[in-house]
């Protein structure tokens, strides 16, 4: 794994970490979904359950490729080294998280995400608010709308990109 993935992953890391405990567990990923949903006032929907479903998924896979002493934690060894394991079976194992979190983001289900959505989910997971609107602006061109489309591509690459040129994907979580 070049150095490029490396950063990105210990970025990803510290994000689902999101109890600052030093290890990723079921709990990081509740809290997480926890603050995702209060955000957007969708604890008690059909969008807010789905959301809180694939994050329980996407732990699980993590959990089941990672969590090689069975204690139900990952520390930053065992995350480097399963995800991308994980990230190999994107559209299976990563991908519906990211499809659930557009359809939350697209409030209206046009099948657009504005910014100040995009900006809401990544502040509420952890991402400082000007870096998750310079991200959106990396993905969007400046001025439009996210598709689904842009943010599984932009998502999928994060995992497996090593360009560093591709600062739509590798700095979609903000600065490294």
């Amino acid at each position: 794994m070049g150095a490029l993935l490396d950063q990105k992953y210990e970025k990803l890391f510290s994000l689902l970490d999101a109890n600052g405990d030093g290890v990723i567990a079921a709990d990081d990923f509740d809290v997480m979904a926890g603050r995702v949903l209060a955000a957007f006032n969708e604890e008690r929907t059909a969008k807010g359950q789905k959301y809180a479903d694939e994050m329980t998924n996407y732990w699980r896979a993590l959990r089941d490729t990672a969590d090689a002493d069975g204690d139900g934690r990952i520390d930053k060894t065992e995350f480097r080294q399963a995800l991308r394991q994980v990230s190999d079976n994107f559209d299976t194992l990563i991908g519906p998280l990211y499809q659930a979190g557009f359809h939350l983001a697209d409030r209206d289900d046009n099948g657009l995400v504005g910014k100040d959505d995009f900006v809401v989910v990544l502040v509420a997971i952890g991402v400082p608010a000007a870096e998750a609107e310079a991200a959106y602006d990396r993905l969007t061109a400046r001025g439009g709308e996210l598709t689904k489309d842009q943010l599984m591509t932009a998502a999928m690459h994060y995992y497996r990109n090593e360009d560093p040129a591709d600062t739509a994907s590798h700095l979609l979580f903000g600065a490294l």
